[in-house]
């Protein structure tokens, strides 16, 4: 005799999570993308300043403004399969984007379509894939 397997709950279905984080995205999120004006702005935003600069010598960070932060955060929350990392191909002169299985061991896979000549430039291509991507999975490609 085989015992019914009940069915997952909501919290080993991390549900609750979800939910919140959905709710997060359609509200403060995607209304800052879906604005043509808006998502040109963070966009350029954080292509003059994809990793914030650090204070140092007396200087101030120069960090990002709240809506950038505020994408940046919900991007840093995706799920690690299919995660865009950057990969150094050529140290200091040559990067590629990656993509991470999501399982410990096995290597990232390397798109070597394009080179990019700094870390800036890779870090903004990669901000621009996954807005893309997050547009698209709300179906607002």
């Amino acid at each position: 005799m085989i015992p019914n397997i009940p069915e997952k709950t909501g919290i080993q279905e991390n549900r609750g999570h979800t939910l919140t984080d959905d709710f997060i995205t359609r509200t403060y999120v995607l209304p800052l993308l879906t604005d043509p004006q808006s998502k040109a702005r963070l966009l350029a935003e954080h292509k003059d300043n994809p990793i914030g600069v650090p204070g140092k010598a007396g200087k101030a960070a120069v960090g990002h403004s709240d809506d950038l932060i505020r994408v940046v955060d919900k991007l840093r929350r995706q799920p690690m399969p299919g995660k865009y990392v950057r990969v150094a191909v050529s140290p200091h002169d040559g990067y590629c984007i990656g993509i991470v299985s999501g399982v410990r061991g096995q290597p990232v896979e390397i798109l070597r379509d394009e080179i990019y000549p700094s870390e800036d430039a890779c870090e903004h291509a990669i901000f621009e894939r996954r807005v893309a991507n997050l547009l698209a999975a709300y179906g607002l490609d």
